[in-house]
């Protein structure tokens, strides 16, 4: 069988490391300064992979002059320790050693910093996969998912497709509803991922093309197999 897809896009939180803790502390510490109580942790991992500022904005009501504070506590705790909080999901290294060997072109996409992302992968030892990292830089005004995904397509066309179309053999690995929700806007197919922070309802009310329960199950689905 025809595997599926040449180029996959993955999602950094909740899809390749569960950073959690390390995301949930530095919000903690944020709002602390502000004397918010965050809530308990098990709600803050929704937290986890949205945009920062949409979140402190959206969940803690935070406005366009308070949130480039409250950002600045955040990234003052993360990037001394919550950056090393980073572990693997179980079964990762295997799906990205097998996508690799089957020829496929795998790149991470993320609202995360692009420098900071580039820092968690070699940290956790897998950089080595990976032909790109796609996501904003400082300067960068829009972090959305739809806008890094589009970035990273003309990446493709510029190195990988010979100037082709990449979307129509490129899917869109991710955990939550704004990682489908990018693809569907860009024409990308997807997989939502369930060992991540999300679920199938957030996933499927999304748009996503497949739902994956393994990161087993994502490689048979991009070979064709599943």
């Amino acid at each position: 069988m025809k595997s599926r897809y040449d180029y996959i896009l993955f999602d950094l939180d909740g899809t390749l490391i569960a950073s959690a803790e390390g995301v949930i502390e530095a919000f903690e510490y944020a709002l602390s300064k502000f004397g918010i109580d965050p809530g308990d942790r098990e709600s803050m991992k929704k937290l986890v992979g949205p945009v920062l500022k949409e979140s402190f904005q959206k969940v803690y009501h935070f406005d366009s002059e308070s949130v480039e504070e409250v950002l600045r506590y955040y990234h003052e705790s993360y990037e001394t320790s919550g950056i090393y909080k980073v572990p693997l999901f179980e079964g990762v290294d295997d799906m990205l050693s097998a996508l690799q060997d089957a020829g496929k072109i795998l790149l991470v996409v993320t609202a995360k910093q692009q420098e900071m992302a580039e820092s968690i992968l070699r940290y956790v030892g897998i950089d080595r996969y990976f032909r790109a990292v796609v996501g904003p830089n400082r300067s960068e005004s829009r972090t959305d998912k739809a806008a890094m995904i589009k970035k990273a397509l003309s990446w493709l066309e510029l190195h990988e497709s010979a100037g082709s179309p990449a979307a129509e053999h490129t899917v869109m690995v991710g955990d939550r509803f704004f990682d489908i929700e990018g693809a569907v806007r860009d024409g990308v197919d997807s997989i939502g991922v369930l060992y991540g922070y999300g679920d199938r309802q957030e996933l499927e009310k999304a748009g996503a093309t497949w739902i994956a329960e393994t990161p087993e199950e994502v490689v048979r689905i991009i070979k064709g197999t599943s």
